[in-house]
């Protein structure tokens, strides 16, 4: 039996857990390059970045296949795994600043910062470890639909259709992705203006 190149997340956790051993098989190597490239995404900025992306890949699989059954919701089983390998970069990323010290901000950066658009996962990556990104927004006045929104589009990888389809759920009324881009647009210009981050990126 063999399986389309391209599952959805439902029909992907059905595959995962799937008898036949070839279907399995088939199913975490599509699995596996999705996790590899959600990752290799959120170590962009790092020299090694393939090496730690396949690393980080084949530890959140392992993962994934220990504790699967835990995923509740079959239809969200691709953002689940995508939570799983994206903290496990984290972790790694965050371990790895304790043992580096960071750079002071330059002035070139910090120009960047205001006069452009944010680039949450590339500006900020070299002086904030995005563990304590993901913290400081979640701190942040923006609205929790703002920060999931921010939070899911910069450090999680997640695409406008994903993010419309969860806010949507959650208001229980239809978002639309251009709502999203909207959302996302008006806070990243607050954040642009936010004391806290940019005392965090000048210290």
């Amino acid at each position: 039996m063999t399986i389309p190149a391209y599952l959805d997340s439902a029909d992907l956790f059905v595959a995962c857990g799937s008898r036949e051993t070839a279907v399995q098989a088939a199913a975490y190597r599509e699995l596996w390059h999705y996790l590899y490239r959600v990752a290799l995404h959120v170590a962009s900025q790092q020299p090694d970045q393939e090496a730690l992306a396949q690393d980080c890949a084949q530890r959140a699989l392992l993962r994934i296949h220990q504790q699967r059954e835990t995923c509740e919701e079959p239809k969200a089983f691709r953002s689940w795994s995508r939570r799983i390998v994206t903290n496990l970069v984290i972790d790694e990323l965050r371990r790895r600043q304790r043992l580096q010290p960071l750079e002071s901000t330059s002035e070139t950066t910090l120009n960047t910062f205001h006069q452009q658009s944010i680039s949450l996962e590339g500006c900020v990556l070299a002086e904030i470890s995005l563990a304590d990104l993901r913290q400081m927004l979640l701190q942040s006045p923006m609205s929790g639909r703002s920060q999931r929104v921010v939070i899911g589009r910069y450090l999680d990888d997640v695409d406008d259709e994903s993010l419309a389809e969860t806010e949507s759920n959650l208001a229980q009324q239809e978002v639309l992705p251009s709502h999203i881009q909207v959302t996302r647009s008006k806070n990243i210009a607050k954040l642009k203006k936010w004391d806290a981050l940019r005392e965090a990126l000048t210290t």
